[in-house]
């Protein structure tokens, strides 16, 4: 047999594979939902796991510390204060995107870019150039299944100040997946488990979070997601769980298509809620209205928000007004907010970036939409060309732009009517 018809053979059983994977997600996302008023659940993975572990319970004491709400849950006292989050996101939700939040509104949890452990590890004097400095209500997000190299980045972490740590197990990256972690590990919960338990024992004692789906592949029924919520929080101190109400698929479906396809089932999220009233749960998926954020923050304890936040920064003003009660004199306009990051531009200028040009002024991107959004990424854009242009000809050159422009009439701060054609979520 010819090396030519080798290769088309081996094509043709590829492409039938991923036929038949194709076809397998069509059926699943077919299927009726699972049913989730009963709160007796055993998967025959995790149950063994629970078992074994049981005697090293964390749980009672976690939630004992827990204060109660008016509608008897007990909730984490710190995030009360900080409910609504921003969500992580690879190459949008930099240390200089969280910055620009901050200057918007200091009345949200920013989640950086989830940051493998190894580029922690190997790159130790370079927290402050992947995260920015430490504040309240800034969490590191790790990446990693490797037990001792995510505790030796976690410390690393907590003794450069930082005030949290959340652990990625919902990515369905391929690159993630080869690295066999993100929502891998969902498939593989004691690992989870091995991870936080490594981070005790090096000394971490900031508080440890969990994002992750409501499932992935066919592990998805709501007695899978149960257990796996009940092993990690019997079992480790993690008392707090972000959980993107969207199921992944690791063959078969891009990391957009993951964020789409797969139908949101909130009523997952909801059960977990009523079923852990000691956890604290944050829900994430398809939100993008101040509307959308009051209804759900009667239902679970905090809410995420992600693609609406990097398409609209300013959008976090409209929750401001409408969440934060901020008075619309307190309320930064677009040019002040503006005026604001450069000024910290010219401070990192000062102490020194790694970062490109095109890095450090990326989040000023999306502040205007409307009739002059487009004139105005074209002019910024322009502007901090070539690469090795000074910053602060940049921020000379930003003002001299914004003294030009009439904005008046082109903030993009209109809300969508719904979530149509908008993917308002994370990983």
């Amino acid at each position: 047999m010819s090396n030519i018809t080798l290769i088309n053979k081996t094509s043709f059983l590829q492409q039938q594979e991923q036929e038949q994977e194709q076809e397998q997600i069509h059926v699943a996302l077919s299927s009726k939902d699972s049913s989730y008023s009963d709160n007796s659940y055993r998967s025959a993975q995790i149950q063994p796991v629970i078992d074994q572990l049981s005697s090293l319970s964390f749980g009672s004491a976690v939630a004992a510390e827990g204060l109660r709400t008016a509608s008897g849950r007990s909730v984490d006292p710190r995030r009360i204060k900080l409910p609504i989050a921003v969500a992580p996101m690879v190459d949008v939700t930099t240390s200089h995107f969280l910055e620009l939040c901050r200057i918007i509104s200091p009345n949200f949890t920013l989640y950086s870019e989830m940051i493998h452990c190894n580029a922690l590890i190997y790159n130790p004097k370079d927290l402050y150039n992947f995260f920015g400095e430490p504040w309240e209500g800034k969490v590191v997000q790790l990446g990693g299944s490797d037990p001792e190299a995510m505790a030796k980045a976690a410390k690393l972490v907590q003794d450069n100040g930082y005030k949290e740590i959340n652990l990625n197990v919902g990515c369905p990256s391929p690159r993630v997946q080869k690295g066999a972690f993100g929502a891998v590990l969902m498939k593989t919960p004691s690992i989870v488990v091995d991870i936080i338990k490594e981070m005790g024992k090096v000394g971490v004692t900031i508080p440890i979070t969990v994002k992750c789906r409501i499932g992935v592949d066919n592990l998805d029924s709501y007695e899978y997601l149960y257990d796996f919520i009940k092993l990690i929080s019997t079992t480790t101190p993690v008392n707090h769980f972000i959980i993107h109400a969207r199921k992944c698929w690791l063959k078969g479906l891009s990391p957009k298509q993951n964020r789409s396809i797969p139908p949101l089932k909130y009523e997952a999220v909801y059960q977990l809620a009523k079923d852990f009233p000691h956890l604290t749960i944050t829900i994430n998926g398809g939100f993008n209205t101040t509307q959308q954020i009051k209804e759900q923050l009667e239902l679970v304890d905090g809410i995420m928000i992600g693609r609406e936040v990097m398409d609209r920064p300013m959008f976090l003003a409209k929750v401001d007004a409408a969440h934060h009660n901020v008075p619309p004199e307190n309320i930064k306009t677009t040019e002040e907010v503006i005026e604001e990051f450069l000024e910290y531009v010219l401070k990192i200028h000062e102490r020194g970036t790694p970062h490109s040009n095109s890095v450090v002024m990326a989040p000023l991107k999306m502040l205007y939409g409307g009739r002059r959004g487009k004139e105005y990424r074209r002019r910024l854009a322009d502007l901090i060309l070539p690469r090795t242009k000074p910053l602060p000809d940049i921020v000379r050159d930003m003002r001299q732009m914004m003294k030009e422009m009439d904005f008046s009439a082109s903030s993009s701060d209109v809300e969508p009517a719904s979530e149509s054609g908008n993917e308002s979520e994370t990983p």
